[in-house]
């Protein structure tokens, strides 16, 4: 073969090389435009909701467009992103999954937590393509606004974590019923001689052996107990830092509520030992004390207690964002968050201590132990 020939073929293949690559760039630049993404009329609905947002229409005049939020820009996430993208050809040309706005509203959670997830895994890359905490001047953030962005950067939180349902409505999530505080108290008394630990219902009050009464807080754990009657007598543990011994807490440092004591009270309790933690930079109290307590105020079932929890965290957290894990935050943590976001919510003071408890005894730090 020539010279002049193997020069052909390889300026040949270069082009054809040249024409791939730049057909391919152009492809995938016109697969993301928005005119692109609506052409499917399963595409409408969120269509109108994105319309309705702020990220299409703002004081700012700062637009994000469907591939700005879906599609990252730059490596292996580009790439998945658009080849995933080919399901919704193939939903919408073959199966017909989407046919209509109920067919839509069916599978929008399903489609909300896959986007979720993905953000999740690439850390949120497309949101920080326009945001991001060192462009962020947080002193001029509402206060609620400027505590959630520290504890973000804190624990190294990824944008998708807080903020859902920005762009798009979020989907209903449905909440068990049968988790209600009515259907909760069908769970008192339900115990026997087998179960080694009770848990306290609700927050009640219960007598002291030694005098006095003490506040007891849901999920508040009863050892050696015995019926008397009616009643049962069981003793409370837990730790009181010094100088605040009025409240009882499940663990040293761990501020997760178990008991509240009285002036009175909170001397007639038994002190095992006293730790100095670092941490909090004071003397810790181990102790216990007995109680005496109705049967239907205590029960062994757990699980209905989590149940109802979870519950109350799913159903009130979810009018702003998807509920966040329990073990997304530590113990200590989540009483900050609760309290900055307990107002825009309906929960009582009641469940904002059940769901706080809940969410303490599930959290990072506490999650796998013995509680």
């Amino acid at each position: 073969m020539s010279k002049i020939k193997k020069t052909a073929i390889v300026i040949g293949i270069m082009g054809l090389g040249a024409a791939v690559l730049g057909g391919t760039q152009y492809a995938m630049k016109a697969t993301s435009t928005p005119e692109f993404c609506v052409s499917c009329h399963s595409m409408t609905h969120p269509q109108a909701e994105w319309e309705g947002s702020v990220h299409f229409s703002n004081r700012k005049g700062i637009r994000a467009e469907c591939s700005d939020c879906h599609v990252p820009q730059d490596g292996l996430h580009y790439v998945k992103a658009k080849v995933m993208a080919l399901k919704d050809v193939w939903h919408t040309f073959v199966t017909n999954k989407l046919p209509d706005q109920e067919a839509y509203e069916a599978h929008r959670l399903e489609m909300a937590q896959r986007v979720w997830a993905d953000m999740k895994e690439n850390d949120s890359m497309t949101c920080r393509s326009c945001h991001s905490f060192e462009a962020m001047v947080i002193s001029d953030q509402k206060e609620a606004a400027q505590k959630m962005h520290k504890l973000a950067q804190e624990t190294n939180q990824t944008c998708i974590d807080c903020h859902k349902g920005i762009a798009h409505f979020m989907p209903d999530i449905e909440v068990d019923s049968a988790a209600s505080l009515g259907e909760l108290t069908k769970h008192a008394a339900e115990f026997n001689a087998n179960d080694k630990t009770l848990y306290s219902l609700v927050m009640n009050n219960a007598q002291m052996t030694a005098g006095g009464s003490a506040r007891l807080l849901p999920f508040a754990e009863l050892q050696n107990w015995r019926e008397d009657g009616d009643n049962i007598v069981a003793t409370v543990h837990g730790w009181q830092q010094a100088g605040a011994e009025s409240v009882v807490y499940m663990d040293l440092g761990k501020r997760i509520m178990v008991a509240l004591l009285g002036d009175e009270e909170k001397g007639k309790v038994n002190v095992m030992k006293t730790v100095f933690d670092e941490v909090t930079a004071s003397d810790w109290k181990e102790i216990n004390f007995e109680v005496n307590l109705p049967k239907t105020a205590v029960t062994a079932n757990l699980k209905a207690l989590n149940d109802f929890g979870n519950n109350l965290n799913e159903s009130h957290c979810s009018g702003c964002h998807s509920p966040i894990g329990a073990d997304h935050y530590t113990a200590n943590q989540w009483i900050g968050v609760v309290n900055s976001m307990k107002d825009r919510t309906s929960m009582s003071a009641d469940d904002v201590r059940a769901v706080t408890i809940f969410l303490q005894r599930n959290a990072k730090d506490i999650k796998g132990s013995s509680h």
